[in-house]
């Protein structure tokens, strides 16, 4: 079974929440870092040598990062922009100036 959502998809979400709480109104540039990311994630997992080095040092479990189908990579994008859209239009702030 296909599995569209996953812990990393949570990750997604909390990450452009925060970028959307400091930097407004950069839809495009959070879409174009997400896609970026995306790809990297697609690189880093299906590169022999780098896929050797994520199995033999990343504490994360391989079953968690190995590259599923292209469903969770748009779940995580889509997941990427409700996160900065709620992150944008919400006036907290973690840290303060």
């Amino acid at each position: 079974m296909y599995q569209f959502v996953d812990i990393y998809t949570i990750f997604h979400f909390v990450h452009y929440f925060i970028y959307g709480l400091y930097f407004k109104n950069k839809y495009i540039l959070a879409f174009i870092l997400g896609i970026l990311w995306e790809i990297f994630e697609y690189i880093l997992a299906n590169n022999n040598y780098t896929k050797e080095l994520l199995i033999k040092y990343f504490p994360v479990p391989q079953k968690y990062w190995a590259e599923k189908n292209i469903f969770n990579k748009v779940f995580d994008l889509l997941f990427n922009m409700l996160g900065y859209h709620l992150g944008n239009k919400s006036k907290f702030k973690l840290f303060k100036k």
